[in-house]
C-alpha cells in the first residue's frame, strides 16, 4: 500500500510539472488524463503515456522522442511537427489525428498513420510489418495487404471489405464485427484470431490457420470459402454456415453448438471430437468425413449425404436421417435407437451389431444391408410393419 500510495503521489507530481512546466522528460504519466491539454513544444522524451488520454491534446512540435505510448488515445490531437522517433506506439490509437505537417514517426507508424487518416487505393501494403498497431475502425477497403504481418493488431469494426489479405500473419489479431465481405483471406495465419460477429460474406478462407480461432456468431454465405481450412478447437457457436463448401477442412475438437451447417460440403472433413450438440446437417455432403468420437444423438441429417461414410461407434439416438444417402456407409455397433430413417438409402450399409431399437425404416432401402447381430426390437421394418420384441 505504501509502495502504491508513494506511485501515486509521484503520478500527481509529474503531472502537476507537465501541465504547469511542458518540461516533464521521464515522467510517469500512465493512464493519465490529458484529454485537450495545451502540451505544445512540451518536452516529454522518454515519459512514460501508457493508456494516456491524449485526445484533442495539443501536441504540436512536441518532444515525444522514446515516449511509451503504448495503448494511448491521439485521437483528434494536434501533431504538427512533434518528434515521435522511436516511440513505442503499439495499440495507440491515431485516428483522425490532426497535422498539417506530418509528425516525425519511425518508418512502421508512419505507415500507420497513413493507414489511418489518409489511405492510398494505389499504394501497395504488402508485406509490410504492423504487429501490435491499432486499425480499429479504419477503412481499408480494395487494398492490396498480401503477405502483411498484422500479429496482435486491434482491427476491430475495419473495413476491409474486397481487400487483398491472403498469406496475410493475423495471428491474435482482434477481428470483432470487422467487415471481410468479399476479402481474400487464401492462406492466411488467423490462429487465435477473434473473429466474433465478424462479415465473412464472400470471403475466401481456404487452407488459411483458423486454429482456436474464435467465429462465434460469425456471418457467412453461399459464396464464402473454407476449403481446406484448418479450424482445430475453433469456437463457431452459433456461427451460420449454411451452403458453406468446408471439404477437406479440418474441425477436429471444434465447438459448433447449435450451428448450422444445412446444405453444407462437408467432404472429407475432419470432425473428430467436435461438439455438435444442437448442430444442423440437413442436406450436407458427408461422404467420407471423419467422425470419430462425436455424439450425434438427436442431430438433424434429413436428406444428408454421407455414401461410404464411417458412423462406427457413434451416438444416433433420435437422430432425423429421413431421406438420407447413407449407402454403403458402416454403421457397426452404432446406437441408432428411436432414429427416425424414413426412406433413407441404405443398399450395401453395414448395419453389424447395430441398435435399431423403436427406430423408423419404412420406405428405407436395405438391399445388400448387412444386419447381422442387428438389435431391431419394436422397430418399424421397411413395409410399415412394426417388428415384434
Amino acid at each position: 500500500m505504501c509502495f502504491a500510495s508513494k506511485v501515486v503521489a509521484e503520478k500527481t507530481s509529474d503531472m502537476k510539472q507537465l501541465l504547469q512546466t511542458r518540461d516533464c522528460p521521464k515522467c510517469n504519466l500512465r493512464g493519465a488524463n490529458l484529454q485537450k491539454a495545451y502540451l505544445e513544444a512540451a518536452n516529454l522524451q522518454d515519459a512514460n503515456l501508457t493508456d494516456a488520454n491524449l485526445e484533442e491534446a495539443n501536441l504540436t512540435g512536441a518532444y515525444l522522442q522514446n515516449a511509451k505510448l503504448n495503448k494511448a488515445n491521439l485521437r483528434n490531437a494536434k501533431l504538427d511537427g512533434a518528434d515521435l522517433r522511436n516511440a513505442d506506439l503499439r495499440g495507440s490509437d491515431l485516428k483522425n489525428s490532426r497535422a498539417k505537417s506530418k509528425p516525425i514517426l519511425d518508418e512502421k507508424w508512419s505507415l500507420v498513420w497513413d493507414l489511418v487518416n489518409k489511405p492510398d487505393k494505389n499504394r501497395d501494403f504488402s508485406k509490410v510489418s504492423l504487429q501490435e498497431v491499432n486499425l480499429s475502425r479504419t477503412n481499408l477497403k480494395k487494398l492490396n495487404l498480401e503477405k502483411v504481418n498484422l500479429e496482435k493488431a486491434n482491427l476491430s469494426k475495419t473495413n476491409f471489405r474486397d481487400s487483398n489479405l491472403s498469406q496475410a500473419n493475423l495471428r491474435q489479431a482482434d477481428l470483432f464485427i470487422t467487415d471481410l465481405r468479399n476479402a481474400n483471406l487464401a492462406s492466411a495465419n488467423l490462429r487465435e484470431a477473434n473473429l466474433n460477429s465478424a462479415d465473412l460474406r464472400g470471403s475466401d478462407l481456404s487452407k488459411a490457420n483458423l486454429k482456436n480461432a474464435d467465429l462465434s456468431l460469425a456471418i457467412f454465405d453461399r459464396n464464402s470459402k473454407l476449403i481446406g481450412a484448418n479450424l482445430v478447437g475453433a469456437n463457431l457457436k452459433n456461427a451460420d454456415l449454411e451452403q458453406i463448401d468446408l471439404s477437406n477442412a479440418t474441425l477436429e475438437k471444434a465447438n459448433l453448438f447449435k450451428t448450422n451447417l444445412s446444405g453444407s460440403n462437408l467432404t472429407g472433413v475432419n470432425l473428430k471430437r467436435a461438439n455438435l450438440i444442437g448442430v444442423n446437417l440437413q442436406q450436407t455432403n458427408l461422404t467420407n468425413a471423419k467422425l470419430e468420437k462425436i455424439d450425434l444423438n438427436g442431430a438433424n441429417l434429413s436428406s444428408a449425404i454421407a455414401n461410404g461414410t464411417n458412423f462406427e461407434k457413434i451416438n444416433l439416438s433420435g437422430a432425423n436421417l429421413e431421406n438420407a444417402n447413407l449407402s454403403n456407409a458402416s454403421f457397426r455397433k452404432v446406437n441408432l435407437r428411436n432414429a427416425n430413417l424414413t426412406n433413407v438409402n441404405l443398399n450395401g450399409a453395414n448395419l453389424n451389431q447395430v441398435k435399431l431399437d423403436g427406430a423408423n425404416l419404412k420406405g428405407a432401402k436395405l438391399s445388400g444391408a448387412n444386419l447381422n447381430g442387428a438389435s431391431l426390437c419394436d422397430t418399424i421394418m421397411p413395409n410399415g410393419s412394426r417388428n415384434e420384441c
